[in-house]
Formats: C-alpha cells, sequence, structure tokens
C-alpha cells in the first residue's frame, strides 16, 4: 500500500471517530443535564459546535470515500455481486445520513434561534441518539466491506 492511501484512508478513519465519538460525547451530555435556562444554553452551544465539526467531518469522510472508491476503479463490484450489494447499501445509507443530518441541523437552528426552552433536551436527546445509531450502522456496514 502507498504511502498517500495509506494517509487517505488514516484520515477517513480519523472523521469517523470524530463523527461517532462527537455525537455519542453530545447524546450522553445531553441525557445526563438538568434541563435548567443554563444547561439549556451549553447544550445549545455544545450541539451547535458538534454541528460544525459534524459537517467538516462528513464531507472528510465523502471525500476520502470517492478517493477509497478511485483506488478500486474499475474493479469496483456490480450489485449482482454480495460485495457490491453491501457497497451500495452503504452509499444509499449515506444519502441518508446527509438527509437526516440536514433536518438534525435544522432543528438544532431553529431551536437555537427561537429559544424554545421545553424542547431542547428532548429534541437534542432523540437527534444525537438517531445519529449516534446511525453512524454506528454505518460502521458495521464498512467492516462488512473491509473483511467480509
Amino acid at each position: 500500500m502507498a504511502l498517500s492511501q495509506l494517509l487517505v484512508r488514516s484520515i477517513h478513519v480519523l472523521a469517523m471517530a470524530v463523527l461517532l465519538g462527537g455525537s455519542a460525547v453530545v447524546w450522553l451530555t445531553v441525557r445526563t443535564r438538568a434541563p435548567s435556562p443554563v444547561e439549556r444554553g451549553f447544550l445549545l452551544q455544545l450541539a451547535t459546535g458538534y454541528e460544525w465539526l459534524f459537517w467538516a467531518s462528513l464531507g472528510t469522510l465523502v471525500m476520502t470515500g470517492v478517493g477509497n472508491l478511485g483506488a478500486l476503479a474499475p474493479a469496483i463490484p456490480t450489485l449482482s455481486t454480495q460485495w457490491g450489494m453491501v457497497l451500495y447499501t452503504k452509499l444509499a445509507a449515506v444519502v441518508g445520513l446527509l438527509l437526516f443530518s440536514a433536518g438534525r441541523t435544522v432543528a438544532v437552528v431553529r431551536l437555537r434561534d427561537a429559544d424554545i426552552a421545553a424542547n431542547v433536551v428532548p429534541t437534542l436527546s432523540r437527534a444525537y441518539a438517531g445519529t449516534t445509531l446511525y453512524v454506528l450502522g454505518l460502521l458495521a456496514l464498512a467492516e462488512v466491506l473491509a473483511h467480509g
């Protein structure tokens, strides 16, 4: 494996660690905080900060993922193979993550801008639990692709 391929794969794994670890940290933090006005402000700041990290990490994952696929080309399997089916399932799941995450980001911005105190903790808890579990599913698909 060339040094450049190793670097791209290392960046890919690091971006996934930020994506999954960050969403889990936000989810666990939201679950353990009391819903006071000070805590709600802190949670919204934490969620807003994570949204920037999330989109930067997801962009990095997409770019390095395309690079990894390019390294496989033209031998990318079709849907008729098991590996190809898992690959295309993962790609569809990534599109699903993009759509789900766009909704989550809009929810965080609306909660922050509208100062809707009553919905902050349950909305953030559900959004980041969903993100964490969804990304875990994507990670499982990636593991199947890498190791069969």
